[in-house]
């Protein structure tokens, strides 16, 4: 049994008149944690083990999708259990193995196990234990399923006693599980004892009972002749003070079934001693967080392939959960031999003038300043000598917010912060950075929406104006990357994500004078991939350190694996403002986080800064434990750094209330650190928002008025939320195009063209989703072999095709200036080459008007002579069609496909212009329409169309264009006949409209959905007057703009 989901089915309450004892309503909210839990295992059920028999759905009526980190939560429990279960089965063993499931809920582990592993459970029984009434209930499930009682045999189904349900495999008890007296004689009557050996599992149920009881229940498992116990329950490992632990434990109290267990057992190691002390001789215990990293639990390629199931991004709260749920199992016959765990060392390492002493709280106004994976940025004072920090966009309450909240040490005499510029301002996101490039002001890079939904788009923040640039976009987009400013305006980013499932494995450097530039590497020892590693930049250069050259370190971050990587390097870059800065890396060392009990700099999600001459990590998540809050800040020497290898010392600061340091932003200014926001989903039990900001003093030996504020003096002073600019008096910018500077200036980009060696290199083209030009791929004889002559010849001149027929050179989708007729190919050929307004998109040759179009199909002839190269693996793998076009001097009209896709040029040329999606509102596309009647090729030029980015294409044969999806695009012949296949391919995991979809351009069913709720709004309204409607629709529909950006 387990705790409620916040919106899943709660016990039902009842009245104090119902005439129930204290203890028998205890019971039933008991029983009540187990409704949520199935839910949210048949959540995981449906959604990671689509290949297996599905148990849970005959105890889950209405199956909900949970949230990625519920599902992910509840896999890893469930592996758990099954982990163990699996390794008793597989044992051999002379005695009759019995599997007893502890108040088991309406779990299915019998047939779960009886399906996943048939041959190791031959013999084997499986006893279910619970409540009585509930076991009633699971009895009818399985009288009536025939999917589960058909997998046993001798079934008997019994209405009085303790045995409900009797099999060869599977037996059914109600009892009481503090009656041991009872329980013994029950098990005795369906099995012998003595020639038994036995496995006990108790996932978050025991929990629940009086502690005496449970271990009066564990001392007495122990005592049967051949026993081992699986015990899945909640931890307390730094106590109730903890952010989590006290949400955790406000939650289950409130559900009426207070946690008792983990009060009195709240570590792993208190665990430990109490089994030990209750008679077990070998014990191992882990935290789910520790046993998640475990090589003889897991290995990478099964945490690896957890990602293509659903994109995952919350790795600091699975870590949170992790940690506060263990994994016990203990063994009354094991010969080997566990020492009992020793409780963690309160490790504080001395040997640094500097200590933190103070921390000055300023609570925040209600239902302010509360944001998670924001940023800081230094913002502008009116006042002369008043130092203004923002924490600029991020994950608000309810919503990402793209405003910026503003912090002072002077509210009173605070002036406003107002935003004058007229541009542009980035749209809303998470998981950026915002860098300090000096005194101009700070450069933002990248972020998210979703995990699925990368942002490219830069900006710097001019202080001294109040305003924002729109820079040079990313080559590709990242989040949860890492960056630091070199000096001179110049910023290296490193790591980060593109997608949910790719790690971005480069090291850009960007400057105003060059824009973006890839470093070269210098040496082939360097770290792994990571996402969201600790990066700083040395804050003065060494005796040794050469002209030109910027030092600093990196460390911990997540790997492509999903754990938290130990090692720390230090980083070196020469010639960072030259053409091909380059880039090497030395190791320093890979501390044991569990032995140094998290007082190390390898962590994932931490805010690294420079404060002092000391490199300073605060919160985010490390390996294997929770950080204590003695470990949460951590200091390290760079000094002893470079000359010992490694070294880190606890930073002591006393925290009041304690703070939750995840998805907070914290900077450095003059003698303090400012921790603003911070926040995190606690599993299933409530979300914690830090409710104020954090001022950390610090105390040195030198001049107290040292530093650069030394005149303002504002050590003393907390830092305090003032103030909120929205940005929503400010112009929008898409975050998927550079915004062009003024009206009328628009440039023509040229598409880019690349050479692509590998299926992995076009899958990282993919996970960009700019368009680009693909040269030098084999595409087959085609490109020679498909003149106008072998075409009559292998297709067949008399064959009936149907083409587009044009008055114009400039079709028109919306005046429909063309006609559907039904010609010969070989005249239809003919009259291309003599200049005939005609155009080709091949139908499908079985049912034209339900199949897509298919070459290898609907022209086998030919279809051999064209080949998709195995760098585009991808696209054959999600092939939806590939139709062949041929075309004569005429313009296609400007349109979008809803499915990414290639366009193979065979013979002759052809021009394309392409806008990016966020241009669409330029064009005049009617509701619901993927066509514009816009010809831009002739009014590219016009006012209407200023604020648009159009790219340029030219493609000869042999190249390969590919088009990501939603990008408009239209086409023109610069030479005679043209050519081409189009393989259209999905690029979406789940979206696409249900039903048939001819041309790959049938919007998105949400948008479908979409505009029928459009339709049912505004009908809403037509009662009311012209005026009061309009007002109200136009605010709905200010309303959606701010939700698209």
């Amino acid at each position: 049994m387990e705790g409620q989901i916040q919106n899943g089915r709660r016990p039902a309450k009842v009245s104090k008149s119902s005439g129930q004892t204290k203890a028998q309503k205890t019971d039933d909210s008991i029983m009540g944690t187990n409704n949520s839990s199935i839910v949210s295992k048949r959540s995981v059920e449906r959604l990671y083990f689509p290949n297996e028999p599905h148990f849970f759905r005959y105890f889950v009526k209405k199956p909900l999708r949970r949230s990625p980190l519920i599902n992910r939560g509840y896999w890893l429990r469930m592996k758990a259990i099954d982990h163990v279960v699996k390794q008793f089965l597989e044992q051999k063993s002379g005695k009759q193995k019995v599997v007893i499931n502890l108040g088991c809920g309406y779990d299915p582990l019998p047939w779960q196990c009886m399906s996943r592993y048939p041959a190791a459970s031959q013999g084997v029984k499986f006893v279910d234990i619970d409540y009585k009434d509930l076991m009633i209930k699971k009895q009818t499930v399985v009288k009536n399923a025939p999917e589960l009682n058909s997998m046993l045999t001798n079934l008997n189904i019994i209405q009085n006693g303790d045995i409900l349900l009797s099999s060869d495999q599977y037996l059914q008890l109600g009892c009481d599980l503090r009656d041991l007296k009872q329980l013994e004689e029950t098990i005795s009557k369906v099995v012998d004892i003595e020639k038994c050996s036995f496995l006990f599992t108790a996932e978050v149920s025991i929990t629940y009972m009086p502690t005496e009881a449970a271990d009066a229940l564990i001392q007495w498992a122990n005592k049967l002749p051949n026993a081992r116990f699986c015990l899945l329950e909640q931890l307390l490992p730094e106590e109730i003070s903890h952010p989590f632990a006290k949400t955790m434990m406000a939650h289950f109290d409130k559900l009426g079934t207070p946690l008792g267990a983990c009060k009195k057992y709240p570590t792993v190691a208190a665990q430990d001693r109490r089994f030990r002390s209750l008679g077990w001789p070998s014990v191992l215990v882990r935290n789910l967080w520790e046993l998640w990293g475990a090589g003889d639990f897991l290995d990478s390629s099964e945490r690896i392939n957890l990602d293509s199931v659903e994109p995952f991004d919350e790795w600091e709260e699975f870590a949170l959960f992790g940690c506060h749920y263990l994994l016990l199992v203990a063994d009354n016959v094991s010969t080997e031999s566990r020492e009992a765990i020793q409780e963690s060392s309160k490790k504080n390492l001395d040997g640094f003038k500097t200590s933190y002493t103070e921390s000055l709280y300023s609570e925040y106004p209600k239902a302010q300043g509360q944001r998670r994976f924001a940023a800081p940025l230094s913002l502008k004072s009116e006042k002369k000598g008043q130092d203004l920090i923002g924490n600029f966009s991020g994950m608000g309450l309810n919503t990402r917010v793209s405003s910026c909240d503003v912090y002072s040490t002077d509210v009173h005499g605070f002036s406003s912060f107002d935003y004058q510029g007229s541009h542009s301002w980035p749209s809303s996101r998470m998981c950026h950075t915002i860098t300090e490039i000096g005194d101009g002001g700070s450069l933002l890079v990248g972020g998210r929406t979703s995990p699925d939904n990368s942002i490219v788009d830069c900006w710097v923040y001019h202080k001294w104006l109040n305003s924002w640039e729109r820079v040079d976009d990313l080559p590709q987009p990242r989040y949860r990357h890492s960056a630091v400013h070199l000096g001179n305006g110049y910023v290296m980013v490193i790591g980060g994500k593109s997608t949910s499932r790719t790690l971005v494995d480069d090291v850009m450097i960007w400057s105003r004078q060059g824009g973006w530039v890839k470093c070269s590497a210098g040496s082939n020892e360097r770290p792994s991939p990571t996402i969201g590693s600790s990066l700083v930049i040395y804050p003065k250069v060494l005796p040794s350190d050469s002209p030109g050259s910027s030092f600093g370190v990196i460390a911990g971050g997540i790997a492509e694996d999903g754990l938290v990587q130990e090692e720390v390097w230090e980083w070196n870059i020469s010639q960072h403002t030259g053409k091909q800065p380059c880039i090497g890396f030395k190791f320093l060392g890979s501390p044991n986080t569990k032995v140094e009990n998290g007082a190390t700099l390898a962590r994932f999600g931490a805010q690294a800064l420079i404060h002092q001459g000391n490199v300073i990590v605060v919160g985010g998540i490390v390996r294997d434990v929770l950080l204590p809050l003695s470990h949460e800040i951590c200091s390290s020497s760079i000094e002893d750094m470079t000359r010992a290898g490694l070294s880190c010392s606890s930073v002591s600061v006393s925290f009041e209330p304690r703070p939750l340091l995840i998805g907070t932003s914290a900077i450095s200014n003059g003698d303090n650190i400012i921790i603003m926001g911070g926040s995190a989903v606690c599993f299933s039990f409530g979300t914690f928002w830090n409710k104020g900001c954090y001022t950390l003093t610090t105390e040195h030996s030198g001049d107290p008025k040292s530093g650069e504020n030394a005149t303002n003096d504002t050590s003393c002073a907390p830092w305090k939320f003032v103030h909120t600019f929205d940005a929503a008096a400010a112009p929008k910018s898409s975050p998927t195009s550079l915004s062009s500077s003024a009206p009328g200036t628009q440039i023509l980009v040229k598409v880019s063209r690349v050479k692509t060696d590998s299926s992995a290199e076009f899958d990282k083209i993919l996970d960009a989703s700019k368009p680009v030009i693909l040269e030098g791929l084999d595409i087959g004889v085609c490109t020679q072999e498909w003149t106008s002559e072998y075409l009559k010849d292998k297709v067949g001149a008399d064959r009936e095709v149907v083409v587009h027929e044009a008055s114009s050179e400039n079709m028109n989708f919306s005046s429909k200036n063309f006609a559907y007729v039904t010609k010969k190919f070989g005249d239809f050929l003919d009259e291309v080459e003599k200049g005939s307004k005609l155009y080709l998109r091949s139908l499908s040759a079985e049912k034209a008007s339900e199949l897509p179009a298919d070459i290898v199909k609907d022209y086998p002839a030919i279809s051999a002579d064209f080949k998709l190269p195995p760098e585009l693996a991808s696209v054959t793998d999600n092939a939806h069609s590939s139709p062949l076009r041929i075309s004569g001097p005429v313009n296609m009209w400007l349109h979008y496909d809803v499915m990414a896709n290639v366009l193979c040029q065979v013979r002759g040329s052809k021009r394309l212009l392409l806008f990016p999606p966020s241009d669409v509102k330029y064009f005049d596309f009617a509701p619901g329409a993927s066509s514009s009647g816009i010809n831009v090729f002739e009014n590219l030029s016009d006012s209407s169309l200023s604020h648009t980015h159009p790219h340029e294409v030219i493609l000869q044969p042999g190249d390969v264009l590919f088009l990501p999806s939603l990008w408009l695009h239209t086409a023109s012949p610069t030479s005679g006949m043209s050519v081409a296949v189009n393989i259209f391919f999905r690029n979406l995991r789940n979206g696409y409209a249900a039903g048939k979809d001819v041309y790959g351009n049938r919007d998105l069913q949400a948008y479908e959905k979409g505009r029928q709720d459009i339709a049912k709004i505004v009908k809403s309204f037509e009662s009311l007057p012209t005026d009061v409607r309009g007002f109200y629709l136009q605010r709905l529909a200010d309303e959606f703009m701010q939700k698209a950006t």
